[in-house]
């Protein structure tokens, strides 16, 4: 009889890592802000919900919090044969369940985050101080 178990079913280890680290963001890159307008703009962004940047060896992220549709409650892949090519790629290897830490080197949780690294890391000045607002992700 052949063995119809995916190579994910047998580490098991998606089945520990919970809250399924990687099925609850996306993440794409964006340009390193450079004036006024464009930190602006950022500030603007992470001021909704379920939303954070980071800079990752100098490039800058900006990644969405939110549940993949496909993710079971098990935390198995409804879709684990037809996973999209990203899904296929990503390792358990080195996965957010087994490293130490995303290795960001920043990570701006919020609105008040960022602004405080744009006033303490930028020639830029905001008037307004911190809205004390907290993270709006994990």
């Amino acid at each position: 009889m052949p063995n119809t178990k995916s190579k994910r079913d047998d580490t098991h280890q998606c089945e520990k890592c919970l809250p399924a680290y990687c099925c609850n963001y996306f993440a794409f890159g964006i340009d390193e802000p450079e004036d006024r307008r464009d930190y602006e703009s950022l500030l603007w962004k992470i001021a909704h919900e379920n939303t954070s940047i980071y800079i990752y060896r100098q490039d800058w992220f900006i990644m969405i919090h939110n549940r993949c549709n496909f993710l079971m409650p098990d935390n198995k892949c409804a879709i684990y044969d037809h996973r999209p090519y990203m899904c296929r790629e990503h390792s358990t290897e080195s996965c957010e369940y087994t490293g130490d830490d995303y290795g960001f080197t920043e990570h701006f949780k919020s609105y008040d985050d960022l602004l405080i690294y744009i006033k303490e890391n930028t020639k830029f000045r905001f008037k307004h101080g911190p809205t004390g607002v907290g993270p709006n992700c994990l």
